[in-house]
């Protein structure tokens, strides 16, 4: 069961980070500065999302409590944003059954990830809904510019060689920037201790 409890490292900052960056720098390593541009503002704006509905729970107390919503899963999101559009990437110069096929997987392996983080209470249904949809919105919008822009030319192996590399560090359980959110929250409303601090937050 731990075994399991711990595949949602997958979406941990010290993973999808990295990779999200990666995308990013293999977009202008082959001079697709408006796609690098694009992913880069869609990726922050949903990550600022998710950063600021934990820091409005933190420091204030907001969420839904009728809904058992306090805030967004930065794992789910970040899984689900960048997953799809590493497949989306890496299977470009392939067939549109084969390419639309890699994103369908890549969807798939967010949704059983925000199973599992309902399932082990990191999350309640709610909230990684909220946060897969955010997610899939970010990777399904940076998709549809893409396939109106110039397709990028790079080596091949990078990004599969890239992904086992960072799915790695899965088993490392990497740090967390909890307390970088905690402060924050704490500075801005001015109160001593997090409000209702009770889940195993990642940003």
């Amino acid at each position: 069961m731990t075994q399991w409890a711990q595949i949602v490292d997958l979406g941990h900052t010290a993973v999808m980070l990295p990779l999200a960056g990666a995308i990013a720098g293999w977009l202008a390593a082959a001079r697709a500065w408006k796609a690098a541009l694009y992913w880069c503002v869609l990726f922050a704006a949903g990550l600022g999302l998710v950063a600021s509905s934990k820091i409005a729970f933190l420091g204030w107390g907001w969420g839904l409590p009728s809904l058992d919503f306090q805030a967004l899963s930065g794992h789910a999101f970040r899984v689900s944003a960048v997953i799809p559009v590493s497949l989306f990437l890496l299977l470009r110069g392939a067939s549109p059954s084969l390419r639309t096929g890699g994103v369908v997987l890549g969807v798939g392996v967010s949704i059983a990830l925000g199973g599992l983080l309902v399932h082990f209470k990191f999350h309640t249904l709610s909230e990684v809904l909220a946060s897969l949809i955010l997610g899939a919105s970010v990777s399904l919008c940076f998709m549809r510019i893409a396939t109106t822009l110039p397709t990028p030319r790079w080596n091949r192996w990078a990004l599969p060689f890239s992904i086992i590399v960072l799915m790695g560090i899965c088993v490392l359980k990497p740090s967390s920037i909890n307390h970088r959110l905690v402060d924050i929250a704490l500075y801005l409303s001015g109160r001593d201790q997090p409000h209702g601090w009770s889940r195993n937050w990642d940003l």
